[in-house]
């Protein structure tokens, strides 16, 4: 893909980088005291059935579409248009301490766990990644074009940008379908 080779996708996997790294020093400078039990009832909840699906959903609604809407927010106003990247690393904080403590939980078994737990949370990051590549992208062209006073056409540029959120806010749909309804009953099988 042409997008992989480009300076922006670059910068972003590096802020996904640092944040997974930041996620994994912060888990080790914190106190352990009661994670490994949050982490235990969280997975009872599924396999008692304690779970409640709807309600899960609509969170993970929420939280996936307001951080995708944040970032393509960010793209029409271009001051704010590297706020972007911190949300890329804050999922990479999260994901870092994520798995960490899973790992610290679970021990060597840990790995696959967390690889269970956070298969969701990698699928939207992927999402949140093209998304902030877009974002930027857009930022930037439309920077350079009123900079350098040149002209391009903002109504299709604009409407391939409502295309580009709509799409990847479909795939952050189905990734928190998937969240909720498969990864949390592989945890159930598998934890």
């Amino acid at each position: 893909m042409k997008i992989i080779k480009t300076r922006i996708f670059k910068i972003l996997i590096l802020a996904l980088i640092v944040g997974f790294v930041l996620g994994i020093i912060s888990f080790i400078l914190i106190s352990k005291k009661g994670i490994k039990s949050e982490i235990i009832n969280y997975i009872n909840l599924f396999k008692t059935g304690k779970f409640n699906y709807s309600t899960g959903l609509v969170k993970s609604l929420f939280n996936n579409l307001k951080y995708g809407f944040l970032i393509w927010i960010f793209g029409i106003i271009f001051i704010f248009s590297f706020l972007s990247l911190l949300l890329v690393a804050f999922k990479g904080i999260t994901l870092g301490f994520t798995v960490s403590s899973v790992i610290y939980t679970f021990g060597l078994k840990g790995v696959l766990y967390s690889l269970i737990l956070s298969l969701n949370s990698i699928i939207s990051i992927i999402i949140y990644i093209f998304l902030c590549y877009y974002s930027l992208n857009f930022s930037i062209k439309s920077y350079n074009a009123f900079r350098n006073n040149r002209q391009i056409n903002y109504k299709t540029f604009f409407i391939n940008y409502i295309y580009i959120f709509l799409i990847l806010s479909g795939a952050l749909i189905l990734n928190s379908l998937f969240e909720i309804y498969i990864s949390s009953n592989i945890i159930k099988f598998v934890v």
